[in-house]
């Protein structure tokens, strides 16, 4: 039975959004600027640095045109320096019941967000971005399916090749002002290839993104993060709703991460493909079962419209759903299928 957070959580959750919302337009520098463009038919808004001095650059992605968007430029004269307020909002949260993550996590996460990762679209993917949900949704997750020793940072090929703007920095150098001791790792199919970083054996970062293609062996380069991305099938669906949530660390990071019904139904598809780790499997199902769940009670529909479009996509996608929802308890059964 899913059991809520308290009201307080909530509320508490929706001002901390509010506030990391703010934020991020607050950090540009006096004089800057909100400028448009037009590519392929799309709006699309940047930011004019001001001319002159050690903060001269081009102009910097925001986001695509819609209407949050357009308030949040409105107010981003709002602004002010609150991180300790927000400090103060994350440990309350926390206090409710939602799941904070491991300091080396919240530290990477941090550290892309500053270094702009996320206002160029790229998402978190996995258990990092699972432990966001309990906030964002107000339930209580289980543990079993909180534990990660890795993070995953995805991004849609599509997007990576159109945004013009990308990291000014390498992301090892990231994850280097993190830890020192990240170490490239070599991409499994071309030594050559970097598409993921580590301590060792002690943590891991690993650079994803779409291939909606035929399965292939040679890593994508995305020229936004500056990094070669593992080219993963099913991707693509994950991928094509992000929302903003909050990791619970610090003063809170704003990211991008799958919306949580996409990120359900594709827990199911990927728990039947993995035929090496059936622990990593069984790990899937779980926070799948958890969100349908918590999905059920409070966006049914969203639910069973990613349920629907995941089936029509193949009868490979059909099978391997087949296949994860027969191992699933009967009301999570009955909510995906109506």
């Amino acid at each position: 039975m899913i059991q809520r957070l308290p009201l307080s959580a909530s509320t508490s959750y929706a001002e901390l959004m509010e506030r990391l919302r703010l934020a991020r337009f607050g950090e540009f520098p006096a004089g800057s600027s909100f400028v448009s463009k037009t590519v392929k038919g799309r709006l699309y808004w940047y930011v004019q640095m001001p001319t002159g001095g050690a903060s001269s650059r081009k102009q910097i992605y925001v986001g695509p045109d819609n209407d949050d968007l357009r308030e949040r430029i409105a107010r981003h004269g709002e602004h002010r320096i609150d991180i300790e307020d927000r400090r103060r909002l994350v440990a309350a949260i926390v206090a409710s019941g939602a799941p904070k993550p491991d300091r080396t996590s919240g530290e990477i996460a941090a550290a892309l967000a500053e270094a702009g990762a996320f206002r160029l679209r790229a998402a978190l993917v996995g258990t990092i971005a699972y432990q966001t949900y309990a906030a964002h949704l107000a339930v209580r997750l289980p543990v079993t399916s909180l534990a990660t020793l890795d993070l995953d940072i995805a991004q849609d090929f599509g997007v990576a090749t159109h945004v013009d703007d990308k990291l000014d920095r390498p992301v090892l150098d990231i994850l280097r002002e993190v830890d020192l001791r990240f170490t490239p790792v070599s991409y499994a199919f071309d030594a050559a290839r970097t598409t993921g970083y580590a301590l060792g054996e002690r943590y891991r970062v690993d650079v994803l993104t779409t291939n909606r293609g035929a399965p292939r062996d040679e890593p994508s380069f995305l020229p936004t993060l500056g990094s070669d991305a593992v080219p993963l099938p099913f991707l693509d669906f994950l991928l094509r709703e992000t929302i903003e949530t909050a990791v619970l660390h610090g003063p809170g990071v704003l990211v991008n991460v799958p919306a949580p019904a996409r990120y359900a139904v594709h827990k199911l598809i990927v728990s039947r493909n993995r035929k090496v780790n059936p622990e990593k499997g069984l790990k899937d199902r779980l926070q799948a079962a958890q969100l349908i769940e918590a999905l059920a009670l409070d966006d049914p529909f969203a639910l069973r419209e990613a349920y629907a479009e995941a089936r029509d996509r193949g009868e490979v996608w059909r099978e391997l759903l087949d296949q994860a929802v027969s191992l699933l308890p009967t009301e999570a059964r009955a909510a995906l299928e109506g």
